[in-house]
């Protein structure tokens, strides 16, 4: 609108200097009408700039690999143990993006977490073999805790694959096979892209996810409390019933082909089989809603504070469906039902990332050479809360602690007394202009969900957490001065997740104020 005002005036200046030229042939008149013809000119260039740039199509490319390993290996655990079987099977999903020359791509694992290195090796193969720029790939996990172990030994296979001296065994081994299938995902997913039309929208499935942190009568929060534990008093915080998503439909047809939901909430099921617990399930249920021809990606919602388990009701009275499936069968649900009201896009895809240095927890020599020795505790706390104080210091568990983040990845201080800084990779891509996509690191909490999408510029913001490092939890201000677990294995300093937060709605808006 402010381009066709100022068209417009320059319009009414070019004739009122062609009027004043003709009686005066004054050169001051006759630089007016060239600052305005050229003026004129801009302006239309830019319209018709972005009027090309809305009718251009968007084009999007799904695909799927399997990346399970095979039986024996060990679990996601500490200490780790080996898995007796494959209850339904982890797969790497691909969905790339393309309008014009702008590309970018998401990448969802059946993984309890991506380390840094994995995320790196992966963009930098992908962007050679398909051209998407490196910060314009996002790579995700599902967080099922039904999955391999890998964050330990893959630093060590990272560095052998940096240095060029990775092994036989490296070569024939999971990483080198986990790696490949990753990066194929979207390779293949680049190669087959088709035009598409997009509808957008936000179901509700209230009673599904619960806040897994109690406050109880002596005063203090517990995580996981138990089923109807008499000391709880009532949750610490809220949950959120959203289920966002995307349906994708070839141009011009009625059956949609592919599927993008968020929703907030940690597994569901447990054991020793390999399983990619409820997405899985979903996928079979939007089938059953929409056809077989439907691809279904999941992202995971921030839910570090959030399971499907309620403390104080009562179990479920059907039992005809395992947990795991009941769940599924309410988001499907939820997505059908919110159909009717979903928003039909007019596609605008933009695509931007930014690091930003968030500050990690330090720790006293006292408390470095505690962790690695068996000596009476630090603190009064349970011995659960023990072991993973040490787990966060310096013993390597199924996430990096203090000590191997300062030597890996976090950037020392610049001054003396300052505190380390870990890099945080945070995406943002614009679908249309309505709705978005976020994704960052860490399980976030619930809480910075909810701000994010009260704050943001795009009716349907959708935040997709554990993206492109394993940096733990990220809980909120409130949530330390609480403690218990989640504040307790946090890597970050307080007020982390509040500044990741406050860049992802600058993104936003810079997103929204874009042209097209």
């Amino acid at each position: 609108m402010k381009i066709k005002i100022l068209q417009i005036k320059c319009f009414n200046l070019f004739s009122a200097g062609i009027s004043a030229r003709t009686a005066s042939g004054s050169f001051l008149n006759q630089g007016i009408l060239l600052l305005c013809l050229g003026l004129l000119l801009l302006t239309t260039l830019i319209i018709t700039g972005c009027k090309d740039i809305e009718t251009i199509p968007l084009e999007i490319g799904t695909s799927k690999i399997e990346i399970t390993p095979p039986v024996g290996y060990p679990l996601y655990g500490y200490p780790p143990v080996k898995s007796t079987g494959v209850r339904d099977p982890l797969q790497a999903k691909a969905m790339v993006f393309r309008q014009g020359e702008i590309q970018g791509a998401l990448l969802v694992c059946d993984l309890l977490g991506i380390p840094r290195d994995l995320s790196r090796i992966v963009r930098e193969r992908v962007s050679m073999q398909t051209g998407i720029p490196f910060q314009n790939i996002s790579v995700s996990a599902t967080h099922t805790h039904t999955s391999p172990g890998i964050t330990r030994d893959f630093k060590e296979y990272a560095l052998r694959e940096s240095s060029g001296t990775l092994t036989e065994e490296d070569k024939e081994g999971y990483f080198t096979f986990l790696i490949d299938g990753m990066t194929e995902a979207i390779v293949s997913a680049s190669r087959n892209t088709m035009e598409v039309e997009m509808v957008s929208g936000i179901g509700n499935a209230p009673g599904l996810a619960f806040n897994r942190r109690y406050l109880m009568t002596d005063g203090r929060v517990r995580t996981n409390p138990g089923r109807l534990n008499p000391r709880i008093v009532g949750p610490a915080g809220p949950a959120d019933p959203d289920v966002h998503f995307v349906l994708f439909r070839p141009a011009g047809q009625t059956d949609f082909c592919a599927s993008l939901s968020v929703f907030a909430s940690h597994y569901v099921r447990g054991g020793t089989d390999f399983s990619a617990d409820y997405p899985f399930y979903l996928e079979e249920r939007l089938r059953d809603i929409f056809g077989e021809q439907i691809f279904s990606i999941f992202g995971l919602g921030a839910c570090g504070n959030i399971n499907t388990v309620d403390f104080l009701g009562s179990l479920p009275q059907d039992d005809s469906l395992p947990r795991v499936e009941r769940v599924a069968n309410d988001l499907a649900v939820a997505i059908r039902r919110a159909l009717p009201d979903a928003r039909n896009g007019s596609p605008a895809l933009s695509i931007i990332s930014r690091t930003v240095y968030i500050p990690i927890q330090d720790y006293t020599e006292e408390e470095l050479e505690w962790s690695k020795e068996e000596r009476e505790p630090l603190y009064p706390e349970r011995d659960f809360l023990q072991r993973r104080r040490r787990l966060k210091l310096s013993v390597w568990g199924v996430q990096p602690p203090l000590e191997m983040l300062r030597k890996y990845e976090a950037v020392p201080p610049s001054i003396s007394g300052d505190p380390w800084h870990l890099p945080v990779e945070i995406h943002a891509f614009k679908l249309d202009r309505g709705t978005a996509i976020v994704t960052m690191p860490g399980e976030l909490f619930v809480e910075f969900a909810l701000d994010l999408k009260q704050r943001s510029p795009f009716s349907n913001t959708m935040l997709i957490e554990l993206a492109n490092a394993d940096i733990a939890y990220v809980p909120t201000k409130q949530a330390f001065r609480e403690g218990d677990y989640e504040p307790l294995n946090s890597r970050l300093a307080p007020g982390s997740g509040e500044k990741m937060i406050d860049i992802a709605i600058e993104m936003l808006t810079e997103l929204k104020n874009l042209m097209h």
